[in-house]
């Protein structure tokens, strides 16, 4: 997902030239190699229900992996390596807890806040959002950023340019065994 914070006619003349359109792009999850769901459809889990622990393991190695990779993949096309904020990794965190709270794949959260809703009390330009979950891998930040990479939407906010800073988050769901990332990009207001 990518989009741009909405302004006011005295914040928009501040903006860039060209930048006056809204952009959009959800990215289509289910072809992403090692983010697909595992069949138990898409029924949030409620702590109430016995054996369901709903208790993430925050795995800021994973997360750490997959932004070291993620600033890899950009050096080796020329572009900055991304600058990782505490408030976006919160950000990142709240929502990669939500989504394996509904066992799912989602740039909505679940009360139905979309990226630009979650970023609402920073000042941003541009942003984009990524998410994967995957299982079963000796490295599951690895198979995360292989995914992004082969999705023409994750690639398209790894890679752009104006993206300067980021948020990264992993969690581990010992009950599913699936592993969630979520990372957040932001272009700041200059």
């Amino acid at each position: 997902m990518k989009l741009r914070k909405s302004t006011t006619g005295q914040e928009r003349s501040t903006r860039r030239a060209g930048r006056a359109a809204l952009w959009l792009a959800a990215a289509c999850l289910s072809l992403l190699p090692g983010c697909m769901p595992d069949g138990s459809g898409y029924a949030g889990r409620d702590s109430s229900v016995k054996g369901v622990s709903v208790q993430p393991v925050r795995s800021d190695r994973a997360a750490q992996q997959a932004f070291r990779l993620v600033n890899d993949e950009r050096g080796r096309r020329g572009l900055q390596s991304l600058a990782r904020r505490a408030d976006l990794d919160a950000i990142a965190y709240a929502h990669a807890r939500d989504l394996m709270r509904m066992n799912r794949l989602s740039h909505s959260s679940s009360d139905g806040r979309q990226l630009e809703n979650r970023l609402s009390r920073l000042d941003w330009e541009w942003a984009g959002e990524n998410l994967a979950r995957n299982k079963g891998y000796d490295s599951p930040a690895r198979e995360a950023v292989k995914g992004w990479i082969a999705s023409p939407k994750h690639y398209e906010n790894m890679f752009r340019g104006d993206f300067s800073q980021t948020g990264m988050a992993a969690l581990y769901d010992p009950d599913s065994g699936f592993t969630y990332f979520v990372q957040v990009f932001i272009t700041p207001v200059e």
